[in-house]
């Protein structure tokens, strides 16, 4: 059972598509890793309705998915699976919500730009994840040119009251949906190794995992490619992709 409960059934953006997004998610890590990681604690922060920790519950040890606030659907989801619990809190209560070097594997996906200090954030996951586990980081780049909450171009890059009126101006309903604030390459990655980290972009396997073994002549153009080509080509991504792993640990 989860521990709260709350009238509100889903985010904004919706329920569809998460079970495939899950799937992806673990077989970019396994892909990037060389590793098997079905056996350890996943924790999923900012899991929303529960959509991704439900799914990979069915493939890995045990889930635990925290959200600042709860969600109707964590009930159900929880009584569908023994090795899956839902916490709310922020990530700043990891530590009594989950313990120090507790975690195998972190998903910290489509979150950073949504808290207010996102090195606290790194901070507090370089804390329960064991020295061996690894972290899935994934969210957009500041200098893509379309906010990808919104899907307006340049709206990101202007004052954000300036901008959200600009939206009201022209008719938009999704202006007070603009409220990530997002990083570029060089920024993040100093962020990174001010928290402990080694990174590495998975970039070039969560393309693969996305095209999948369905479309074999696209998957072998991407396999001829250069590894370093998707690295070059990392800041101007549209979203970045990292496997991070803390900086002391024994298998680097």
């Amino acid at each position: 059972m989860s521990e709260s409960t709350a009238a509100v059934s889903d985010p904004r953006w919706g329920q569809i598509g998460r079970d495939r997004k899950a799937e992806a998610i673990l077989e970019t890590l396994q892909s990037h890793s060389g590793c098997d990681l079905t056996g350890g604690a996943w924790l999923d922060i900012g899991c929303g309705s529960g959509g991704i920790s439900a799914t990979l519950s069915k493939h890995v040890k045990y889930v635990v998915g925290i959200d600042p606030e709860p969600w109707q659907r964590w009930d159900g989801f929880c009584a569908e699976r023994p090795n899956l619990r839902f916490y709310a809190g922020t990530y700043r209560e990891l530590d009594h919500l989950v313990g120090e070097h507790s975690c195998d594997v972190v998903v910290c996906n489509q979150v950073y730009e949504h808290v207010d200090d996102p090195e606290a954030l790194l901070a507090a996951i370089h804390r329960v994840l064991r020295p061996d586990g690894f972290c899935y980081f994934a969210g957009p780049n500041f200098l893509w040119p379309v906010e990808p909450h919104v899907f307006w171009p340049f709206v990101h890059w202007l004052p954000r009251t300036f901008a959200q009126n600009f939206m009201r101006a022209f008719g938009s309903k999704q202006a007070q949906d603009l409220d990530a604030w997002s990083w570029p390459y060089w920024r993040l990655t100093r962020a990174f190794r001010n928290s402990g980290f080694i990174y590495s972009s998975a970039i070039r396997d969560r393309v693969l995992v996305n095209v999948g073994a369905s479309r074999k002549i696209i998957t072998r153009l991407l396999n001829r490619l250069p590894k370093g080509a998707f690295s070059m080509l990392t800041p101007l991504s549209p979203a970045f992709v990292f496997v991070l792993r803390r900086r002391d640990s024994p298998c680097l």
